[in-house]
């Protein structure tokens, strides 16, 4: 397992691709469970919604995520690159979700709050890993990976928020 976050760590520093992830829908459900039981932990953590909210609001997230990047993958003719892009997008996310529990943690043992730099930092490094990982699995220009990557984001997130009433 420490080699799958090795390579996780070096595809968030955009040094390795999906391409070198297994092809292993075992590894991707093993992942998806770790990713949305982080999540919900943080969220719920740091937040005021009921779990029920934000488990709601993570799983449409995520099946949203799912569809969309399949259809992506789709229409370039990448459609068999889906179970290492998803890997890889939901342990990168996962990774970046490890750091925002442990930097969240730091805060509160350290009595400071920097909550709003962290969370900007930390956007915009996964639009830039999840454009990366794109621009590897769909081979197209990183600066129009990128461009999606942002997109599937605000609409992902947009998507969670409308499924719990959220607008």
């Amino acid at each position: 397992m420490l080699t799958i976050f090795n390579l996780f760590w070096r595809i968030a520093q955009l040094k390795s691709g999906p391409e070198l992830l297994p092809n292993s829908s075992f590894l991707l459900l093993a992942i998806t469970v770790c990713n949305v039981v982080l999540s919900l932990i943080i969220s719920t953590s740091i937040g005021t919604q009921s779990v029920t909210t934000v488990a709601t609001t993570i799983l449409t997230s995520l099946a949203a995520q799912v569809l969309i990047i399949y259809g992506l993958l789709m229409l370039v003719g990448k459609a068999a690159r889906l179970t290492q892009t998803l890997t890889a997008y939901l342990g990168c996310d996962l990774l970046l979700n490890m750091v925002i529990g442990v930097c969240i943690a730091v805060m509160q043992l350290l009595n400071v709050d920097f909550m709003t730099t962290l969370a900007l930092l930390i956007f915009f490094w996964s639009i830039l890993v999840f454009g990366y990982i794109l621009h590897k699995a769909m081979e197209i220009h990183m600066a129009m990976a990128v461009a999606l990557a942002f997109l599937l984001t605000l609409v992902t997130v947009a998507i969670g928020q409308l499924a719990v009433g959220q607008t």
